[in-house]
């Protein structure tokens, strides 16, 4: 690993938050583009790259990074897509031997949270503002990590219905926040 990311990791574990942007907005488009190519819906791999993300964050003082940044973090979005496939097929987890190891590095004690209330308070206005259905079922999706399907279930609405307000839900933010909406709602989502 070259020395500027054992900089990065080592201000990521002292809690720098603009470490961790630069980190973020340095990996943060390839780890989803790999999502978007193994996942089946566009919402599916911006959640567990956000996944990805905020464990780094919320473990942060116990991020050990073995050989480099990038294929760490492809290898841990690798064990979050099969953990997605085997929560929604119900199939167990298959992890090969060699690498188990590297699989449950990523249960990190709980790391402190810092205060991100300016950019919290942005984004929990526009969300207070969207219709009351569109915010609840995007609350729902984003807070209890609930599939459309469940939504649907939840609410007596159609799974597509569910999908629609999802995305007029992003599509509003994206308006609101441009290409920041990404790490807006990260960080307000490890907030709350």
């Amino acid at each position: 690993m070259n020395r500027e990311d054992l900089e990065m990791v080592q201000a990521i574990n002292d809690a720098d938050p603009i470490a961790f942007k630069k980190l973020f907005d340095s990996y943060w488009k390839k780890v989803y583009r790999m999502a978007l190519q193994k996942l089946p819906r566009e919402e599916d791999a911006s959640d567990i790259t956000q996944d990805v993300f905020y464990i780094i964050w919320k473990n942060r003082g116990y991020w050990h990074v073995k050989t480099n940044i990038q294929g760490y973090l492809l290898s841990m979005l690798r064990h979050k897509i099969y953990d997605f496939y085997a929560q929604r097929d119900k199939f167990p987890i298959f992890v090969p031997l060699d690498e188990q190891e590297e699989y449950w590095d990523y249960s990190f004690r709980e790391g402190e949270e810092d205060d991100f209330s300016e950019e919290n308070q942005l984004v929990k206005k526009e969300i207070d503002a969207m219709p009351d259905k569109m915010r609840e079922v995007f609350l729902l999706s984003r807070f209890e990590n609930l599939s459309a399907q469940q939504i649907a279930d939840k609410l007596g609405i159609s799974v597509q219905t569910v999908r629609n307000q999802i995305s007029s839900a992003l599509k509003r933010l994206k308006l609101r926040f441009g290409d920041k909406v990404t790490w807006l709602l990260f960080l307000f989502f490890i907030k709350f």
